[in-house]
């Protein structure tokens, strides 16, 4: 990473810059995965539309009270 005063390069792991002495920022941590292993919150909607719509299709092809 470069330093933000010297623009000289340092190793990610040193907590200062080893010309000028200035703090270096913290490296950022990845972003952790949803639950799941990565499900996005419009694939839980997709899947619950989907299941939502195959029961109003035995509902309305398959109404209670009719002979079979």
């Amino acid at each position: 990473m470069n330093c933000p005063n010297c623009n000289t390069w340092n190793p990610e792991d040193k907590e200062v810059c080893w010309r000028c002495q200035t703090p270096l920022p913290k490296p950022k941590p990845p972003k952790k995965k949803g639950a799941m292993g990565g499900f996005s919150n419009w694939m839980w909607i997709l899947i619950i539309v989907l299941f939502a719509m195959t029961i109003l299709a035995q509902c309305i092809f398959m109404p209670v009270g009719m002979p079979q």
